[in-house]
């Protein structure tokens, strides 16, 4: 009795095996030949087009609406430029239909154009096909003998225009992007490495030495005298006052780089004159000091941020999306380098308050993740015992999302970067 049982639990299994492969095997004889396939020649200067819709009551010659062939081909000719044009075309009209062979009439397929026509044959080759003439008048059929493979779809010369307009742009925002963050780099590397725009403190020595050197005379004039005093007020009166002393005097720094530009030019002035009276040398300096004093750069951006942006593309690189890694910690590195302020703006973000806004971001996820909660519910039954369930679903949502947003703040780093070399290195706001 076990021995039946096997064998007709066996013998199931095979008919439900057969039955699924015949099943199969008819499906697929029933859809092998319908669809788009396409070929081309050795050269790869003939592309053909094919279709195949032996059940469709719509014409599939674009050139005769009236056509009721059951197949039709467009053989385009390939110019070195890239451009195709059509050089022949086809309908086929079924004859005769087998396991897998198909049996055609042929004729040109654009009237007074095409001088061809004739009988052929579409053998099946399991996943290809593969067209064979059998007899033919007129001009010789460009698909004897050639292997079609289904949906081989052949790009269309409206459709090969738009792919290059669309790589020429893409290649033309690459170079922009390229050139945008070189020219950034660039600027910034340069104002980070020049220093001080003052690199010396004068002394009456060295301006009796340039006089000498241009053959002035050793001392200067009263007229140079009233008008460097006047320079070096204008300058300092440029700069904005910031409180005031004991005394009540003006206690002045610049808090705008429009205001150290301006008021540089006119210190230039008073340093070509040579001066050599000690009191103007002494407010000179004073004055240079202030100026190369503010213009020093420190870190001013989010520490935070730059540790999203390290982690990240360290993981990306390891994980996912290498490109993408790489590029985030290029731009972490630029963001480091568009972050370094000036000190007067530094002094100057610091009294309007407001913090840094990606460390309050950043504080926020955080605070979200701490913040979840395992909800425990505590079931109790009628004979005194008692179940616990704990829900941590707020912890894994907190930190999915928390996931979320971390990579894509790491990811948009070169805006970061951007927004920050804006404000610290040409606006200065």
């Amino acid at each position: 009795m076990n021995f039946l049982k096997k064998l007709t639990q066996k013998t199931l299994c095979v008919i439900l095996t057969l039955v699924s492969i015949l099943t199969t095997d008819n499906v697929n004889a029933e859809v092998l030949w319908k669809g788009n396939w396409g070929s081309k020649n050795a050269n790869g200067d003939l592309i053909l087009y094919l279709e195949i819709d032996k059940d469709s009551k719509e014409s599939l010659n674009p050139y005769d609406d009236n056509s009721t062939a059951d197949a039709y081909m467009a053989v385009h000719m390939v110019e070195p430029s890239g451009r195709r044009s059509v050089l022949a075309a086809y309908e086929f009209t079924l004859t005769k239909e087998t396991e897998n062979t198909l049996y055609f009439d042929y004729k040109g397929g654009r009237k007074g154009v095409d001088n061809s026509k004739g009988k052929c044959k579409v053998i099946s080759k399991g996943e290809n096909i593969e067209f064979e003439v059998i007899n033919s008048s007129g001009d010789k059929a460009l698909f004897d003998n050639m292997i079609f493979a289904k949906d081989e779809v052949i790009v269309s010369n409206t459709e090969n225009t738009q792919k290059k307009s669309t790589d020429v742009t893409e290649i033309v925002l690459s170079v922009l992007f390229l050139l945008i963050a070189v020219g950034m780099i660039g600027h910034m590397l340069y104002l980070l490495f020049r220093g001080d725009r003052y690199k010396k403190v004068f002394t009456v020595e060295d301006m009796k030495s340039e006089r000498a050197a241009q053959n002035k005379p050793e001392q200067m004039s009263e007229e140079e005298y009233n008008s460097a005093i006047k320079l070096l007020e204008e300058a300092f009166e440029k700069w904005s006052v910031v409180e005031h002393d004991e005394n009540g005097g003006e206690i002045r720094k610049p808090t705008k780089m429009k205001q150290i530009t301006a008021s540089a030019l006119l210190i230039d002035q008073v340093i070509a004159m040579q001066p050599t009276e000690e009191d103007i040398i002494e407010r000179l300096n004073d004055l240079i000091g202030v100026i190369n004093s503010n213009e020093k750069r420190y870190f001013d951006g989010s520490k935070a941020l730059i540790w999203v942006g390290v982690i990240v593309g360290i993981l990306l690189c390891f994980i996912m999306a290498p490109s993408v890694g790489i590029m985030t910690l290029i731009a972490t590195g630029i963001y480091v380098i568009a972050s370094r302020t000036p000190v007067f703006l530094i002094e100057k973000r610091a009294k309007r308050g407001g913090g840094n806004i990606h460390n309050g971001f950043i504080a926020g996820i955080f605070a979200m993740i701490a913040g979840a909660q395992t909800v425990r519910t505590i079931t109790t039954y009628s004979d005194g015992h008692k179940e616990v369930d704990d829900d941590n679903s707020q912890h894994w949502i907190a930190w999915v999302l928390a996931i979320i947003l971390f990579i894509t703040i790491a990811v948009f780093m070169f805006v970061w970067a951007f927004i920050n070399y804006i404000r610290n290195y040409v606006l200065y706001f």
